[in-house]
């Protein structure tokens, strides 16, 4: 059951809050659901999994429900004074960091310092660090983490996200009980998608529901993103939907098809001419073309091994290139990176 909250993006307002509301995950949510109910929770969890697949919403579900009035509970009430302050990014107890924004070791040891000290009107305190790897940069923030992940006091819990967990040091994340969020499957996003448009009001077509479901790769966030547009435009057609979900790139253009054919055949060199040849393309709109191309070649496999090169391959151009200045860059080392794979000469 989906609850609509505030106003914004569809994946703001419609972010789940409680254990009932999230879709997928069947294995996670009772997992939680039961550890948090039973007092069973670990003091020092560690998510891992591809962006946008839920890893900060339960961390949030998991504050929420450790504070609720009405629990501890895997669906808080979202109605209580504790439950609003939390929502609200308000409460003294609940911390959430960005550790590629403010991650730097003096704001790390300011909330290690602050977190032994009993919580202010809720039972427990709960720090939630997101991009978690990027705790172990110049700065080495993670090194003033290690003592108090060993002893952590009862009423604290520490939640680290990220994507790249190996980038953490072995010992943060033996101390930690590791959670692997997966990819969405598609019928799980398609429910998910059906629901909002429902709750919505779009006068919506089931065909374009599904399309959508199929290129947002499992990301719910994604997906919800994609709606918004789709529904904005009005027209309800898969062509319009195509036309968003690629960012204005046609993937029938034939430079850019010729671009992802050299690729395919590990020619890195003729790859980059074409890449000369599509400088009006944006970088990012590029990055996304070449993933759909190797998405439909997934699709199309006939056996596990080339299956399994097309998936490293839509791997490495699945992570977008807004934050970062030099995106070209990025797009030329995973052109050469794809080209190895298919030509078997990746380590």
């Amino acid at each position: 059951m989906i609850i609509r909250r505030g106003k914004g993006d569809l994946n703001v307002v419609y972010r789940p809050c409680r254990i009932d509301e999230v879709h997928g995950h069947e294995t996670i949510r009772k997992m939680i659901a039961n550890a948090i109910e039973h007092d069973k929770l670990p003091h020092a969890l560690l998510f891992t999994g591809p962006s946008g697949c839920g890893k900060t919403s339960f961390a949030r579900i998991i504050a929420l429900g450790l504070n609720c009035e009405k629990g501890p509970t895997a669906n808080p009430c979202c109605k209580c004074e504790s439950c609003r302050s939390i929502l609200n990014m308000n409460s003294m107890s609940v911390i959430e960091l960005d550790a590629g924004r403010t991650g730097d070791v003096a704001t790390v040891r300011q909330i290690i310092n602050d977190l032994p000290a009993a919580p202010f009107n809720t039972r427990y305190k709960v720090a939630i660090f997101d991009e978690a790897h990027l705790l172990g940069g110049a700065s080495r923030s993670e090194d003033a983490l290690l003592k108090f992940l060993e002893d952590t006091p009862p009423h604290v819990y520490i939640i680290f996200c990220t994507n790249y967990p190996e980038k953490l040091k072995e010992v943060t994340r033996n101390r930690c009980k590791i959670i692997r969020f997966e990819r969405l499957t598609i019928n799980d996003v398609f429910n998910l998608l059906e629901e909002v448009s429902q709750f919505e009001g779009y006068n919506y077509n089931k065909e374009v529901l599904r399309y959508i479901a199929e290129e947002s790769e499992g990301v719910p966030r994604a997906a919800l993103s994609y709606l918004q547009q789709v529904a904005m435009e009005g027209s309800w057609t898969k062509k319009a939907a195509s036309a968003i979900i690629n960012a204005g790139i046609d993937i029938e253009e034939e430079e850019v098809i010729n671009l992802c054919k050299m690729v395919l055949q590990g020619k890195f060199k003729a790859a980059i001419n074409m890449v000369k040849k599509l400088k009006k393309v944006p970088i990012e709109n590029l990055r996304m073309a070449i993933c759909g191309y190797f998405v439909g070649c997934l699709k199309r496999s006939k056996h596990i091994d080339e299956a399994v090169k097309f998936s490293k391959i839509i791997d490495l151009f699945s992570i977008p290139y807004f934050n970062n200045p030099k995106p070209e860059h990025l797009l030329i080392n995973s052109i050469f990176k794809a080209c190895n794979i298919i030509l078997n000469k990746e380590k």
